[in-house]
């Protein structure tokens, strides 16, 4: 790829009157001024020919943003960061790694990055186990949006105004290849090339009428039981909620539930923080982000209990 010279030149077309005539002076008075007016055409034309480092006004570059459990430093991640880069150097390629394996968790990584970045934004979603799904494009919220069609765009098919989606299908957004001749890391490279290229979403493929998607237990109170999900699990093994503040409002703190999942039965006490419990008990409590988050003071919940992204969560007063 050519490289646009880091030197222009400048060359410009001055208009130059000259008097008529001069009016009458002393022989030496005319002189100088003569000197200084010719003194002044030469600085011009010195001016117009060094205008050196001018820089042609580009297009401010947008953002990609690759949610993936393949680590920074991989081939596939590397690799799409050095061709994005080579075919639009002012864009800006920002990286956000995801559990291994776990797609309910990258799917709500998937949705966090949409809700947050500004519109226009292209997005990448490479979680795929098995390597083995098809491909998809969409438009959700003004985002431009790729990921295999293996229900990693649940969250946001279901809480966000999604366009038409298409399967990655038409070898002319894979110069040319079919998409089952091409390793896994040359065909997220080339597909995002035509994506951050313009290319119309019409042009990847067929239509996929019914995208995968995961089932969703929606927050809400039922009866005397509260119901909802785990969204993400964090490093330390708490597991955040999508039960809001509101359907705990009015229960008083130190109230003791019994909550089942598809994996266990516990009981856990309603506090603030961690600290409302002694050391290695379970606590329950609405955290930063306005959402019941379940823990164990000093311990990991998820591992304990075998929670993850996903996990139903239904809980009954004791």
């Amino acid at each position: 790829m050519s490289r646009s010279p880091g030197r222009v030149i400048l060359f410009v077309n001055l208009p130059i009157v000259f008097p008529s005539k001069f009016p009458k002076l002393r022989p030496d008075m005319k002189s100088l001024k003569l000197l200084i007016f010719t003194s002044f055409l030469m600085l011009l034309f010195a001016a117009s020919c060094n205008k050196a480092n001018v820089t042609p006004s580009t297009k401010t570059g947008t953002t990609l943003v690759i949610v993936s459990d393949n680590e920074p430093s991989s081939e596939i991640i590397v690799g799409i960061c050095g061709a994005v880069r080579s075919v639009n150097p002012s864009m800006e390629v920002q990286f956000y790694q995801s559990k291994a394996f776990d797609i309910p968790q990258g799917a709500y990584l998937l949705y966090y990055v949409m809700l947050n970045y500004p519109k226009g934004t292209y997005i990448a979603g490479i979680l795929e186990p098995g390597v083995s799904s098809k491909r998809i494009v969409y438009k959700a919220d003004d985002d431009f949006i790729l990921a295999p069609d293996n229900m990693l765009s649940t969250r946001i098919f279901n809480y966000s105004p999604v366009s038409q989606c298409y399967f990655i299908d038409n070898p002319a957004v894979l110069q040319g290849a079919q998409p089952s001749t091409l390793s896994f890391e040359e065909f997220y490279k080339r597909a995002i090339i035509s994506l951050i290229s313009g290319t119309s979403l019409s042009t990847f493929g067929s239509v996929c009428q019914n995208p995968q998607k995961f089932t969703v237990q929606e927050p809400m109170l039922w009866k005397d039981t509260i119901k909802g999900e785990v969204l993400f699990v964090d490093n330390f093994g708490n597991c955040t909620t999508n039960i809001p503040q509101s359907l705990t409002s009015n229960i008083p703190l130190g109230t003791v539930y019994k909550l089942m999942s598809d994996t266990t039965t516990l009981s856990i006490v309603l506090g603030v923080n961690y600290s409302s419990v002694p050391t290695g008990n379970n606590v329950c409590f609405i955290n930063s982000s306005q959402r019941l988050e379940l823990s164990i003071n000093m311990g990991n919940f998820s591992e304990k209990y075998h929670m993850v992204a996903n996990s139903k969560v239904f809980m009954k007063r004791n």
